[in-house]
């Protein structure tokens, strides 16, 4: 294998039927350190080159058969024969056989005989020449390569002559006969679009004058009626007199490398669903605004609208649903904009701003409004505009929303603390229900604050186990015995002490931390059964509440089972609590997990019964063992009162579907009494104990081990009596 470093040695190829001429000229070449081929006619020489071709060809004219002119014809007609140098050597020295020789390709003409020197330096000449040649064929190959591939174009001006020469690449962009004499500048002009002329003549008037360049997107109208965006680029050339009067310069093809901009600046600004600007443009266009109104007495606002539920939509109706919805939102807020702008007396030139900040969340920013407090007739507008029904296939969807309202000027000057602090007022918004608006007040940003601080520690305590489990015992209504706990976490914050769970467990599930707090409780529950167990006590039930979000988890009843069975535990020791809402979220996927949970070996039980929407279809339905029933039904309980008609509806209920009835709450003797009276089993409450850590319940534990070590004796005793 020859190395890249060296060239291959050049191949000569001598046909002439004298045998003492080839070789004496044989004997030259190689002495030139060339490889030499002999031919005796010209057919065998053809044959040769149509097999290999050389690097050159030394062809005699007088041969018998086909004479040299016939020959070199044919080898030019050969594949790479167009190029390979042919020089010619004959005794005939008249003008006609050499001009006839250079009409049928010969490169070059000698006269033999002639000196083996000669011969080898006029070889050699031309070997350099054509080595040159094709370089040189290679590199505006590969140029024109490059200009097609950057769909690039040159051209010449001479504004003297006005006259153009343009390359192939760029007549074939601007559409223009590349063989054309017409290339001027008129030329160039007609192939431009008619609303773009006037704009490039005149620019290219000024290049011309003032010998400025030329710098310019505009368009061209090709043959098909189709426009393509080309980008004109020219400089005049150095020199003097009528050589300083030309311009060189490039024209391309920008047109998919245009659209590609808009692209990418479409996706770097714009909300992909709603084409609505992103939170990015409409801090710089709110920005603008306040630029451009600074030293006069503009009235604006600007609002934050977030959508309830937003993620529940794409729960329960899929990606592509929940996308057509939002869309929908978006149109119904831009009509809902100009009708709202227009209740609230709008008397600017500006149009309003309406924007999608993120997922559930949108923005819109008013200038020149009457009165600020007009921004609240355009906030009723947008939550009017929600109410008619969204729907979803055959289905139909009701969506609800809350906005909170920062006024530029009292409110803050600068686009991202405008937000910050609408943003504000629409938390404050959400705690007081559903479709509020809520103006911004300095008192909400402490607020803010202080959840932004509980998440932060909370985000801490997860990390840094700082929890602890509560149990509260669940009592046998009529024996007064322990039948088992709830476990109940608690956050023992380095600071503030225990925290209420009402506080942070919201926080929580708002964050997404309540999976990981919930695995925690789950493993620490396995663990103390166990630790129960190994002293000697007696298997004791205890249920976990399981959040929602939780619930939701592929693959839920296999990951529980692992944690339960990694601490030593028994899935049957457990009972693990749902609320209504989290079971009738999507009935027949909960069916199938909670299918799964039972056949794991867990008990199920629903939690605070009576507050959600379970129907008796799906109860019956359900693999449930237990309703909970809330404390709310409870509170209010006394022996003897008439009006307890959903305490005895709810007992009744679960007595005759056979499930075990807890009650919550229970803290006086009447309440007791009348859970008794009515049938039912078990309660749990600050009557018989609030929860207390673990190692307080011990002898709870011991009292529960001794009676069902008397009920074993008790069996015992009655079989052998039998």
């Amino acid at each position: 294998m020859t190395s890249p470093a060296e060239s291959p040695v050049p191949l000569a190829l001598i046909v002439d039927d004298d045998p003492t001429f080839c070789m004496l000229s044989r004997m030259s070449l190689e002495q030139e350190d060339l490889r030499v081929e002999e031919a005796t006619s010209g057919q065998a020489a053809i044959d040769v080159a149509a097999s290999t071709m050389p690097d050159i060809i030394i062809l005699d004219l007088q041969m018998p058969g086909m004479d040299g002119y016939a020959t070199c014809r044919q080898l030019r007609a050969l594949p790479g024969g167009e190029f390979v140098p042919i020089l010619i050597m004959t005794g005939l020295d008249d003008v006609d056989s050499i001009a006839k020789a250079y009409d049928v390709g010969a490169t070059d003409f000698i006269v033999k005989p002639c000196h083996g020197l000669i011969l080898s330096q006029r070889v050699r000449y031309m070997l350099r020449a054509s080595h040159n040649l094709a370089a040189l064929r290679s590199s505006q190959s590969r140029l024109a390569q490059a200009q097609r591939i950057a769909q690039l174009g040159g051209w010449e001006w001479d504004l003297v002559r006005n006259r153009m020469e343009m390359s192939e690449a760029a007549c074939r962009i601007l559409g223009l006969a590349p063989d054309s004499r017409e290339h001027d500048q008129a030329a160039y002009l007609v192939q431009v679009h008619e609303d773009d002329r006037a704009l490039v003549a005149e620019a290219m008037r000024e290049a011309a004058a003032d010998g400025t360049g030329l710098d310019l997107d505009h368009r061209i109208t090709s043959s098909d009626g189709g426009e393509r965006i080309v980008h004109l680029l020219g400089e005049m050339l150095p020199g003097e007199g009528e050589q300083a009067r030309r311009m060189f310069g490039t024209v391309q093809d920008v047109t998919d490398k245009r659209a590609n901009e808009a692209k990418i600046y479409f996706l770097a600004n714009y909300d992909n669903h709603t084409h609505l600007p992103n939170r990015s443009l409409f801090l710089h266009r709110v920005a603008q605004a306040i630029t451009c109104g600074a030293g006069r007495s503009v009235i604006g606002a600007l609002l934050v609208l977030s959508l309830d539920r937003y993620h529940k939509i794409y729960d329960l109706h899929g990606s592509r649903s929940g996308d057509h919805i939002v869309k929908d939102v978006a149109e119904r807020l831009q009509h809902a904009l100009s009708a709202g702008v227009t209740i609230a007396q709008y008397t600017g030139a500006e149009s309003p701003v309406l924007a999608r900040l993120s997922d559930g969340q949108f923005a819109a920013f008013l200038t020149n409004l009457s009165e600020p407090e007009d921004s609240a007739r355009v906030a009723r507008s947008f939550l009017d505009a929600l109410v008619r029904p969204f729907q979803v296939g055959t289905s139909s969807l009701t969506l609800s929303a809350n906005i909170g309202i920062a006024i530029p000027g009292s409110d803050g000057m600068e686009a991202e603390l405008l937000l910050q602090n609408a943003g504000a007022a629409l938390q404050a918004a959400n705690n007081r229900g559903h479709n509020c608006y809520q103006f911004y007040s300095d008192t909400m940003n402490v607020s803010i604050a202080a959840r932004v601080n509980l998440e932060q520690d909370l985000r801490a305590a997860v990390s840094g186990n700082q929890f602890i489990l509560h149990y509260q015992p669940q009592v046998d209504i009529l024996s007064e015995r322990v039948i088992g706990f709830e476990a109940l976490i608690r956050w023992q914050h380095p600071t503030r002490g225990l925290v209420s769970p009402a506080e942070f467990i919201p926080v929580a599930e708002e964050e997404e931390l309540i999976i990981q707090m919930s695995e925690w409780v789950i493993t620490n529950v396995a663990h103390q059964q166990r630790l129960w167990h190994k002293t000697g006590l007696a298997p004791t039930a205890v249920s976990i509440n399981l959040s929602g979000l939780h619930f939701r988890q592929r693959n839920l009843a296999s990951q529980i089972k692992a944690l339960v069975y990694a601490e030593g535990g028994n899935p049957q020791d457990i009972e693990l609590e749902l609320t209504e809402s989290v079971l009738m979220t999507d009935a027949s996927t909960t069916t199938t997990t909670l299918k799964e949970l039972k056949d794991s070996g867990f008990r199920l039980a629903i939690d605070d019964f009576g507050t959600g929407y379970s129907s008796l279809a799906y109860l019956q339905r359900f693999p449930i063992d237990t309703i909970k029933i809330d404390q709310a039904f409870v509170k209010d309980l006394k022996l003897g009162k008439a009006d307890s008609p959903i305490m005895r509806a709810i007992i009744g209920m679960g007595r005759a579907l056979k499930l075990h009835i807890v009650a919550e709450g229970v803290e006086t003797r009447e309440q007791l009494a009348f859970l008794r009276m009515q049938g039912c089993e078990a309660y749990q409450g600050y009557l018989f104990s609030k929860p207390v850590p673990a190692h307080q319940l011990q002898h709870l534990l011991r009292d529960r081990l001794s009676d069902e070590a008397s009920k074993t004796s008790e069996r015992l005793r009655t079989r052998l009596a039998s």
